[in-house]
C-alpha cells in the first residue's frame, strides 16, 4: 500500500510542515491531496505506567478493561478527570503474563495547554508518542536491529528509550536543558540556554576545555551524563531477566548537531564495550524539531491499516455516514425503492444512530464500571481507616481520664499538706530513676499512699530498688503486695508512710 501524506503539526507553537507520500519535507503551505493531520503528545504531557497482567484475560475488552482499572488503582488517577487511556503488549520472555506498557493524558488538560494550535485544526487523524517514534530508524536497511538506547537531550523535555532487535521496550525520563538551567541557578551559575547548548556542545566533559572559573560548570555537566549514563546502566540489567537484554550494543545520542566532546570517554566507563553514536539525522531540516520529524515519519509508516502502531488521538475525523457499513446500505436500499417509499431508508439512518448511541453508552458503562470499583475499593479504604482512628480516640480518651484521676489525686495531696509534696518529690525523684510508671495512686491512711507501679518485663527487679531507696529516703513504712506479670509488664501495689 502506497504511503500517504502527512501534515504534521508542532502543538506547542502551530507550526507545521508536510511530509510527502515521496518523502520530501515542505512547507505547510503546500497543498496534498488525502494528507493526515498528526502532531506528538510532549513526553511531560503523558503518564506511562509498565505491569504485568494474566493471559486468561481472554477477550480484547477484558484486557481493555483491566487496564483502565490498574491505571486507576495503581497511579490514583482523578475519576472526575476524562482520561485517555492507550496500551501496548511487550514481547518479553516470560510465559503466562502480558507485560503491558499504559500511557494516558487527562483529555481537557491538553485540550487547554494547546488550545490555539487546535484552533486552527479541524481533527487530528493521529497523535504520536515520541518514545515509540524510534522504530522508524530500523527501516533504513544500513541500521542494524541491536540492543540500543537512544538519548534526547531537548530544551522541555529529555528521555532514554531501550530497543531490542528493532522493538521498543522501555523508557525513562531524564533532565531537559530547562530542568538543567533551574539547577544550575540554584547553584549561582546563570547562563541562558542558547549559552547552556554552546557549552555543552564545545566543551562538553573536557576538563581541559574549561578555565579555573568554570569548574563549577564542568562539575556540574560531567555530573548530568554521568547520572544517564548509570541509569542506563543499572536499566539495562533490568531489561536483561524481562526481555533477554544481554549485551547493550549502541548507545545514540541526540544533542543539537554532533557529538558532545569527550562523552565517549565517559561513556566507556558506565558502558564498557558499548558504541555511542551521534544521531544527527534530518540535519538539512534543522528549522523543524527533530521530535516533529521522526513522528512524522512513524506516523507515515504506520498510516497503512496493515501495519499496527500506537495513536492517541482523541480528535479523529468522523467517518461520513455513506462511507460506514450502514450508511452504504441504507443508500443502497433507498435507491432501489426511492419511487416507492423512503421509510427503509429512514429507518436504517435510524438503526445507524442507535448503533452509534449504544457503542457510545457501552464505552461509557466500561468507564463507570472502572471508576465504579475504584470509588468502592476507595470507600472500604476509608471505612477500616474511620475505624481505625475511632479505636485509637477510644483508647486515648480512657488513658486521658486515667491520666485525670492520678492529676486529681495528686492535687488534693498537694494541697492538703506541705509535707504529701515532699513525699511525691522524693518518690517521683526515684521513678525516674528506675523508670517506674505510676498506674494509680491513693491515699491509704494518715501520711500513707498506695502506689500501683509497672515495670517493664526486663525490669522486674526495678520496684525492689525503688522500695530500698525509699528506705534510705527516711520513709518509715514501704511494703508491697505479689509482683504480678501482665501483657509483658510487671505490676506491683507498694505502701509507703512518712
Amino acid at each position: 500500500m502506497a504511503q500517504k501524506n502527512i501534515n504534521f503539526i508542532n502543538l506547542k507553537n502551530g507550526t507545521a510542515f508536510l511530509l510527502t507520500a515521496k518523502g520530501e519535507i515542505k512547507p505547510s503551505s503546500v497543498k496534498a491531496k488525502k494528507a493526515l493531520n498528526a502532531a506528538r503528545i510532549s513526553y511531560s504531557d503523558i503518564i506511562t505506567h509498565s505491569f504485568k497482567l494474566d493471559k486468561k484475560l481472554a477477550t480484547k475488552q477484558e484486557l481493555t478493561l483491566a487496564v483502565e482499572l490498574k491505571m486507576y488503582e495503581d497511579l490514583a488517577l482523578d475519576i472526575q478527570k476524562e482520561y485517555k487511556i492507550f496500551y501496548i503488549e511487550k514481547r518479553t520472555e516470560v510465559e503466562n503474563i502480558y507485560l503491558i506498557e499504559a500511557f494516558a493524558y487527562e483529555k481537557n488538560e491538553l485540550i487547554e495547554k494547546y488550545a490555539e494550535s487546535f484552533k486552527k485544526i479541524k481533527h487530528l487523524d493521529y497523535l504520536a508518542v515520541p518514545t515509540l517514534a524510534f522504530e522508524t530508524l530500523y527501516s533504513d536497511p544500513q541500521m542494524p536491529k541491536a540492543n540500543d538506547v537512544f538519548i534526547y537531550i531537548g530544551e522541555e523535555e529529555a528521555f532514554l528509550t531501550f530497543y531490542k532487535e528493532g522493538y521498543y521496550i522501555s523508557s525513562k525520563k531524564i533532565k531537559s536543558l530547562n530542568d538543567m538551567l533551574k539547577e544550575l541557578e540554584t547553584k549561582n551559575l546563570r547562563p541562558s540556554l542558547e549559552e547552556l547548548k554552546e557549552i555543552i556542545r564545545t566543551k562538553g566533559v573536557c576538563k581541559e576545555n574549561y578555565t579555573l572559573f568554570e569548574y563549577d560548570m564542568f562539575e556540574y555537566i560531567t555530573e548530568y551524563f554521568e547520572a544517564i549514563f548509570s541509569t542506563i546502566k543499572n536499566l539495562s540489567l533490568h531489561n536483561r531477566n524481562i526481555y533477554n537484554f544481554s549485551t547493550l550494543d549502541n548507545v545514540y545520542i541526540k544533542f543539537e548537531d554532533g557529538i558532545v566532546p569527550d562523552l565517549p570517554l565517559l561513556a566507556q566507563r558506565y558502558l564498557d564495550e558499548s558504541k555511542l553514536f551521534p544521531l544527527n539525522l534530518y540535519k538539512e531540516y534543522s528549522d523543524y524539531e527533530f521530535l516533529d520529524l521522526l513522528c512524522a515519519h512513524y506516523v507515515q509508516m504506520h498510516s497503512d491499516s496493515d501495519v499496527s502502531g500506537l495513536n492517541i488521538t482523541f480528535y479523529k475525523k468522523r467517518i461520513p455516514f455513506y462511507r460506514t457499513q450502514t450508511g452504504r446500505f441504507a443508500l443502497a436500499a433507498a435507491a432501489g425503492i426511492l419511487l416507492v417509499a423512503i421509510y427503509p431508508a429512514w429507518q436504517q439512518y435510524e438503526i445507524y444512530q442507535l448503533e452509534s448511541k449504544n457503542a457510545q453508552l457501552q464505552s461509557r458503562l466500561d468507564t463507570l464500571k472502572v471508576r465504579s470499583k475504584k470509588l468502592h475499593k476507595r470507600y472500604s479504604s476509608i471505612k477500616k481507616e474511620i475505624s481505625t482512628y475511632e479505636k485509637e480516640q477510644k483508647a486515648l480518651d480512657q488513658k486521658f481520664a486515667h491520666l485525670r484521676e492520678i492529676a486529681d489525686t495528686l492535687l488534693v495531696l498537694k494541697s492538703s499538706d506541705e509535707q504529701y509534696a515532699m513525699m511525691l518529690s522524693e518518690i517521683n525523684d526515684l521513678l525516674h530513676k528506675y523508670g517506674l510508671r505510676i498506674d494509680k495512686v491513693t491515699q491509704s491512711g494518715e501520711k500513707t499512699l498506695d502506689l500501683e507501679l509497672i515495670s517493664k518485663e526486663n525490669k522486674r527487679d526495678t520496684i525492689a530498688l525503688f522500695m530500698q531507696d525509699l528506705m534510705r529516703n527516711g520513709f518509715s513504712k514501704v511494703t508491697s503486695n505479689e509482683i504480678t506479670l501482665d501483657d509483658d509488664t510487671y505490676k506491683s501495689i507498694v505502701t509507703v508512710k512518712r
